[in-house]
């Protein structure tokens, strides 16, 4: 059965939905895949059109997923999960919001941590404009 995990005990079947961070982990796998697939096309069209010193840093224009689950919040048919993505100055912080559906999860909002308030809602000692004092921001709603 997709999205469980089956186990057999005494002849009984017992089944427990695929967790959180189960799921996002197998989205994560997926993406990456997908990722070093297309990279092996980037990386041709870099050596072809990319000249120097360029090209010598076509690596870091390559696609990668590079997040690791920090924090699973749960509830019976929603669940929160917070990522860090380390760069080199700094980590970025994504938190993915689930919904229970049959016998899966599927993401339903992506919001990453405010990078203005670094999360706390605050900035200073008023509330974060850029955020409005709630630590996330929705790339797609908060574009301006």
């Amino acid at each position: 059965m997709k999205g469980y995990q089956v186990f057999k005990y005494s002849g009984y079947h017992i089944s427990h939905m695929t967790t959180p961070k189960q799921f996002l982990e197998a989205f994560f796998q997926k993406k990456a895949s997908i990722y070093s697939d297309a990279n092996t096309r980037l990386e041709r069209a870099y050596a072809e059109y990319f000249g120097e010193p360029l090209l010598g840093q076509a690596d870091s224009f390559l696609l990668r997923d590079n997040q690791v689950v920090d924090e699973v919040m749960q509830a019976t048919e929603s669940a929160t999960v917070i990522t860090r993505a380390h760069f080199k100055t700094a980590d970025l912080l994504t938190r993915y919001l689930l919904s229970a559906v049959g016998e899966s999860w599927r993401i339903v909002k992506i919001e990453r941590q405010c990078f203005i308030c670094h999360g706390t809602g605050r900035f200073g000692a008023t509330p974060c404009k850029r955020c409005g004092g709630e630590g996330w921001l929705n790339p797609r709603e908060n574009s301006g």
